[in-house]
């Protein structure tokens, strides 16, 4: 067996009850975000009616029947469906006219998309309609990176990671197969740089490469992982570099365990860097923050539905955003944010 991997499985033998802080449904999130100054009350329309099919995810169920329960105090005249089963049945359901609304805990997968687009002619309507998470597991939290505790590298930008982690290198650095080329000298200057990473498809490794990968392809040679019985993925991964000094890997912040330590990150290497705090979550400022989507079918050109176009107007209001709040895992939007979801709307 490579050194590496008996290293790894020896840690994880000693490490009996890794992730648990980690798993869905353990933890407990500390951090809890205040209402957004500035975000507009809804104002409702004379008249509605109707009925709406809501398919989508099961882990933006608690959100959705606050928003629906509070539409519905507006609009009593309007019905609804909800079907919270997982974010990959809203694109289906939308390409096959069963659903008005498809909330989504990440952004559709290519396969998603093509289908739709392949009846329709165009790409389903994303609209951000919360931020996710800060840390809570299954529930879209902030993506950080997490080398070993004691790799003495304390940032990066995003050409570096496509550097690191890409076979396309689309930010135009060339390939970081050593760690000196990241810029680290002395004993670490020689030393390869190990890859840990989830195995694909999935939600998270595609915001990557969408955000970070600037679309391009993942390097082959990844040490990849899924969440097997109690062990969650990203505590495999976590895990991995806690027992490797060269090994670098993306988590949540609420995978950080002793043995690694998360860089702070940047869009360029001008800055600024963002270590990943929680406001710095909640403003959108870190660069890897995420947001979740309730996806529509519009035609270019033609208006939504006027129940549709209502509820998310609703959703993008004070009201809607304050359900957010009481929801308390997910985190309402930056007001900047909302007011470009609405100008969308009109």
């Amino acid at each position: 067996m490579h050194l590496r991997n008996i290293v790894t499985a020896a840690f994880l033998i000693a490490w009996p009850a890794a992730a648990q802080h980690a798993i869905k449904g353990q933890f407990k999130e500390t951090f809890h975000a205040a209402a957004v100054p500035g975000v507009p009350p809804y104002q409702p329309v004379p008249s509605l009616s109707g009925h709406l099919r809501s398919v989508g995810a099961d882990t933006m169920e608690t959100l959705s029947r606050l928003w629906i329960e509070d539409f519905k105090k507006l609009y009593p005249e309007v019905t609804f469906d909800l079907e919270a089963k997982a974010s990959g049945t809203a694109g289906p359901a939308l390409t096959a006219g069963q659903a008005d609304l498809g909330p989504v805990a990440r952004e559709m997968l290519p396969g998603e998309e093509h289908a739709f687009e392949a009846r329709f002619g165009y790409k389903p309507t994303a609209i951000r309609v919360a931020g996710g998470s800060y840390r809570t597991p299954g529930k879209t939290h902030a993506i950080a990176f997490f080398v070993n505790q004691k790799n003495p590298i304390e940032r990066l930008t995003f050409a570096q990671l496509d550097a690191i982690f890409s076979s396309t290198r689309r930010h135009g650095l060339p390939a970081a197969v050593k760690w000196g080329d990241l810029g680290l000298t002395g004993e670490w200057a020689d030393k390869p740089i190990h890859l840990w990473g989830l195995i694909r498809p999935n939600g998270i490794a595609h915001f990557l490469e969408d955000r970070v990968l600037a679309g391009g392809s993942w390097r082959s040679g990844i040490e990849e992982r899924t969440t097997v019985g109690s062990l969650a993925a990203l505590d495999a991964t976590a895990q991995g570099v806690a027992a490797d000094p060269y090994a670098i890997t993306y988590a949540g912040f609420g995978n950080i365990m002793p043995g690694v330590k998360s860089v702070a990150l940047s869009e360029s290497a001008a800055g600024p860097y963002f270590k990943g705090t929680f406001d710095e979550v909640l403003q959108q400022q870190y660069p890897l923050s995420r947001v979740i989507y309730i996806y529509v079918n519009q035609a270019p050109g033609k208006p939504l539905d006027p129940k549709v176009r209502e509820f998310l107007k609703f959703v993008l209001s004070e009201q809607g955003q304050a359900d957010i709040v009481k929801e308390g895992i997910f985190l309402p939007l930056p007001l900047r944010m909302v007011q470009q979801e609405l100008a969308r709307l009109r």
